[in-house]
């Protein structure tokens, strides 16, 4: 390792420990201030002060060094009894930590370690700065005695605390994300590998055909041969023909036993290693609440109100990447509560309250999810104040509290007239629906007048996996997140209602909007009037509820969640992810809370496309389409969908014979040299099975020897056409040829 690459590792490794120790430091100065004799507290921030100067040095962060030593400086002689800790070496030590917070931060953007500057904080704990205004201890008396007592000892550098080995280890973060994605492949392997067993008995099924279709043609041939007086010459060969038989029927139960057997192991390890490498990036909610202590602290100064703080579920874990999205959504929430909620002191005592208020922060697990509570017993929502500000800005003013309070969260709205330097620019709340959002979560509020306020964040527990109802609408599988799935359903066209001029289903809570996914989506999803029935799925998040409009409703699997490459945060903003599935294929992972917000805000009445959908048509041909390459399963995807039929898609013949079994089709176009099951043993699976040994197959493949064309026909192949001379009118009039 060079010396550029050791000097950027132990930058990112005091980083990490900056951030601990800054905790740290942040607990026990709230402890030290509320009791400034605690001299453990006292030990215990000057520890970390002088481990962070260490630490700082060993980095090459000098400015952090030199701010450490001004702190540590100061905390010797409280230590040491020379000094007495007032309210101006508080200020300082605060103001320090977050100054090297702000450095931290400031190195993790890549800037150079030399080039920081923290004078201002070092010159706070210079003599004559902070210090005057703290007490210092009497040196009047002349007695030696006294004289000794009042000189300041010779500080003597304390070794740095020994590690605690407590069998925990550092990993980077990027780390955890990598081996989550390696888990998820390993899923997609074994959910791949647990077709095989049916391939393979399948094989075993034609062995057993061949071996009772063997033994009367070898009873048959035996009494030619005998006729033509060479029967005892050639009965060992046909023996041994049968006996061959017999051992691949053995050798393929057993071979697929074993893979069964196999196949199950490896789903169970996947699986085992996927919860395994969630719960490494699993942390506690006390984390996220640690930091809000100081953040009370500070801005019931600023306000000059009395707060106390109550955090409940600690102990609750999410994700990491939930719990950092969640940060900025938090401290809002705590800012608005305090500047917003809580009333002044004599306020409160009017009112018959205690003079210090009660902010409350909770978070528990309710199924796949958590929920975690801001609330206060404060003032509660000005709801007079929210609708003269709507009415003032053009705003129509909806007549429910619970859509009024949505307002809320609205980017620029604010009910005060004036912004100080806690709240009123009209951002905290819009950011709180933003980052909210963002983690594929939800905020609502709720309020009692003159008592208080609880706003409510529910978001899921984790972002790398998800269990979803994949869908598909036009040409793309969509996969929307089961927690916010409420049910499947499907509707005939009596169900559909229009109501003030939108289309609704009817369901025991009240009317319900219905909207086709496609038409919240845009471009390129394309929407297309359903055949019949509409098949629908029910979202519901928090209070609100909707019915999305799609094609097709495929599967519910666990999926293994990658994020988007988002060069602008404002791009694609109802997609959260992406998902390979086993198939191949990927599913593009839709968040339900921006799909359930543009639902609702569309006022229009539906269009023609959607009221179609409602009338029953003419039931479309459904062709399935199975090829190994993109580019041909596109093209002759395209073909046939502009022509009217319904095309479904599969990678390979194991993959096509899934879809036939599960979702049937009129007619089948398929290549020959594909992975897993090529097109001919596919005609002949197909041939074989009563279901589908009537459906006409047409094989389109480069294969275009004569040899090919025939054995194809003998597979049972209705039609043979190669890609050389592949033409798309040819095609489609083969096909009507077949099914009209």
């Amino acid at each position: 390792m060079n010396t550029d690459e050791l000097a950027k590792r132990l930058l990112a490794t005091f980083l990490d420990e900056l951030e601990e120790q800054l905790a740290v430091l942040n607990a026990d100065l709230l402890a030290l201030e509320a009791h400034p004799d605690d001299a453990e507290r006292l030990k215990s921030v000057f520890r970390v002060a002088h481990t962070l100067k260490g630490a700082a040095g060993a980095a090459g962060v000098p400015a952090i060094a030199k701010a450490c030593h001004a702190m540590e400086e100061t905390l010797a002689a409280a230590r040491d009894g020379r000094l007495v800790l007032a309210a101006p070496n508080f200020a300082a030590l605060y103001g320090a930590a977050d100054a090297l917070a702000n450095a931290g931060r400031t190195l993790r953007t890549g800037a150079d370690p030399t080039s920081l500057d923290l004078s201002a904080i070092t010159r706070l704990f210079r003599p004559g700065a902070a210090m005057p205004a703290a007490r210092r201890l009497p040196t009047e008396s002349k007695s030696v005695e006294a004289i000794q007592a009042a000189t300041p000892p010779v500080a003597t550098p304390e070794p740095a605390p020994a590690p605690q080995l407590d069998g925990t280890i550092r990993v980077r973060s990027e780390k955890l994300d990598d081996l989550v994605a390696t888990a998820g492949q390993s899923m997609i392997v074994a959910a791949r590998n647990a077709e095989f067993p049916e391939s393979i008995d399948a094989l075993r099924e034609q062995a057993v055909r061949w071996a009772a279709e063997w033994r009367p043609a070898a009873r048959a041939i035996r009494v030619v041969l005998e006729r033509a007086g060479a029967g005892s010459a050639l009965a060992e060969p046909l023996t041994a023909i049968a006996r061959h038989l017999s051992q691949l029927v053995r050798d393929t139960s057993a071979m697929s036993q074993a893979m069964t057997r196999d196949s199950r192991s490896l789903e169970r390890l996947a699986g085992d290693m996927m919860l395994r490498a969630r719960s490494l990036r699993m942390r506690p909610f006390s984390e996220l609440a640690e930091t809000l202590p100081r953040v009370i602290r500070d801005l019931a100064a600023a306000t000059g109100k009395e707060v106390q703080l109550e955090v409940t579920g600690q102990n609750v874990e999410a994700d990491r990447v939930v719990l950092d999205g969640l940060r900025d959504a938090l401290l809002h929430l705590i800012r608005n509560a305090v500047d917003h909620g809580i009333e002044l002191p004599a306020e409160r005592e009017r009112k018959g309250k205690p003079a210090a208020g009660t902010i409350t922060v909770s978070a528990a697990l309710r199924g796949e999810q958590i929920f975690v509570t801001v609330s206060d017993d404060g003032n509660g929502l000005d709801t007079a104040a929210i609708r003269k500000k709507l009415r003032a800005s053009g705003v129509p003013v909806p007549d429910d509290e619970q859509e009024l309070a949505r307002a809320l969260f609205e980017e620029g709205f604010t009910t005060r007239q004036e912004a100080n330097a806690i709240s009123g620019r009209g951002v905290g709340l819009g950011i709180v629906r933003t980052a909210v959002e963002r983690i594929r979560g939800d905020v609502e509020v709720t309020w009692t007048p003159g008592k208080g306020t609880v706003f409510t964040i529910s978001v899921p527990l984790t972002l790398a996996t998800t269990r979803a109802v994949l869908v598909e609408v036009g040409s793309h599988v969509l996969a929307i997140p089961t927690e916010a799935v409420e049910r499947l359903v499907r509707l005939a066209p009596d169900d559909v209602r229009s109501i003030e001029g939108r289309h609704a289903m009817l369901t025991p809570e009240g009317p319900v909007p219905l909207v086709a996914l496609a038409r919240i989506l845009g471009p390129p999803v394309a929407e297309r009037a359903p055949a019949g029935f509409v098949r629908a799925l029910l979202l519901v998040v928090g209070r609100r509820r909707l019915a999305v409009v799609v094609d097709e409703l495929v599967d519910e699997t666990e999926l293994v969640v990658r994020p988007l490459d988002r060069r602008d945060p404002r791009a694609m903003p109802h997609l959260s992810g992406a998902a390979l599935m086993p198939n191949g294929r990927v599913a593009l992972v839709l968040n339900p809370v921006a799909i359930l917000s543009s639902g609702l805000a569309r006022g229009e009445r539906a269009s023609v496309a959607l009221a179609t959908a409602v009338v029953p048509a003419a039931k479309r041909r459904r062709v399935l389409v199975a090829d190994d390459s993109i580019t041909t399963r596109t093209l002759e995807q395209s073909v046939l969908d502009a022509a009217g039929f319904d095309v479904i898609t599969a990678v390979d013949g194991l993959d096509a014979w899934r879809l036939l079994q599960e979702r049937g089709a009129d007619l089948v176009v398929t290549d020959v040299e594909m992975p897993r099951l090529d097109g001919f043993a596919l005609c002949e699976r197909m041939r074989a099975s009563k279901q589908f040994k009537e459906l006409p197959v047409v094989l389109v493949t480069s294969l275009e020897s004569p040899e090919d064309r025939a054995r194809g026909l003998e597979a049972g192949a209705d039609a043979y056409i190669g890609k050389s001379s592949f033409d798309q009118q040819a095609l489609l009039d083969t096909i009507h040829q077949l099914i009209g």
